[in-house]
């Protein structure tokens, strides 16, 4: 029997919005900038948003007009949902007669199938889509549980 287990924390992510709502007077949309930093709003918690969102959309806000600054919301501020992934083995060797063995192996991914999300979204320009969790994490075997078994014939 053999297992290999993953407690991965959520990668950090940095919160935006729309280059249309910047207040630097810098213009960065004429740097190809995309998008800039909102202000982040005090004694707001940043987890738990509206309708199950994972990150709250009200913890942030467009800086004030003619503010001439950047936002004021830390780069790495978010912490994505962390992944947790357990994967495991069985093998058993069964002797036939003589050099003959048969072995079974049998895998499995996810055990404990787990649902591990992708990062969100974090630009606040789309509030219905900041910090909800949409799609299903695939890498480091954290996707949905997979299993494989196999009969080998050894001699």
């Amino acid at each position: 029997m053999n297992t290999i287990t993953l407690l991965e924390s959520g990668p950090w992510l940095t919160p935006t919005m729309s280059v249309s709502d910047d207040q630097t007077n810098t213009d960065p949309a004429a740097a190809g900038i995309a998008v800039v930093r909102p202000d982040r709003v005090p004694n707001v918690p940043l987890r738990g948003g509206p309708n199950g969102a994972y990150f709250n959309v009200a913890a942030f806000a467009v800086p004030p007009s003619g503010a001439g600054r950047v936002g004021n919301a830390s780069v790495g501020s978010l912490e994505a949902p962390g992944t947790i992934a357990v994967a495991a083995g069985l093998a058993k060797v069964i002797p036939i007669h003589g050099n003959f063995n048969l072995r079974f192996e049998s895998t499995f991914t996810n055990v404990l199938n787990h649902t591990n999300f992708a990062p969100p979204q974090t630009d606040i320009s789309n509030p219905n889509s900041f910090g909800v969790l949409t799609t299903g994490q695939t890498a480091e075997s954290a996707g949905n549980r997979t299993g494989q078994a196999a009969l080998r014939l050894e001699f």
